[in-house]
């Protein structure tokens, strides 16, 4: 495990955790602890194993929704994300970068009661409200949405 020492706005040192998540699924890319950590902003006193945990059951989640889209692309001959074609920006393209999107932005919503109980000494403002969770939820709904070449929104009957 190799330790990423950064600094947070308040000055406080932060460590990122480089710990790689292997994903279950071949097609979509492993994952990294300290990318999303730092991505997402965690705070600096959330345990790594917690954060580990919310980005492990939010894969399990994703690729459940995503299985229609890896489906898909295998049927055109691609066995990994990285090599659909796309858009691309250093080692992610299009399609790995919104996996990724959708996998940080449901496990920080899942995270987010988790920042109420590490304590009061620090403030976590705004990163507790249920509407901050919702819009968690939203973005990966979005770009999951987008991903499966559904419109941002649909109607459905109850």
């Amino acid at each position: 495990m190799n330790d990423s020492p950064s600094f947070s706005v308040s000055g406080k040192k932060v460590t990122y955790q480089s710990d790689a998540i292997t994903n279950g699924v071949t097609f979509w890319p492993d994952l990294n602890l300290g990318e999303f950590q730092k991505s997402r902003t965690l705070p600096a006193d959330l345990p790594p194993e917690t954060a580990g945990l919310a980005v492990l059951a939010a894969i399990a989640e994703v690729n459940k929704t995503l299985s229609p889209v890896e489906t898909h692309w295998a049927g055109k001959g691609y066995d990994m994300a990285i090599d659909v074609p796309g858009a691309t920006m250093g080692s992610e393209n299009q399609l790995t970068a919104q996996y990724k999107k959708a996998v940080y932005a449901r496990a920080k919503a899942d995270l987010l009661g988790e920042f109420a109980t590490i304590g009061r000494r620090e403030s976590h403002s705004g990163q507790e409200s249920n509407d901050t969770r919702a819009g968690l939820l939203a973005e990966a709904a979005f770009v999951m949405r987008n991903m499966l070449n559904l419109p941002r929104v649909g109607v459905h009957l109850i």
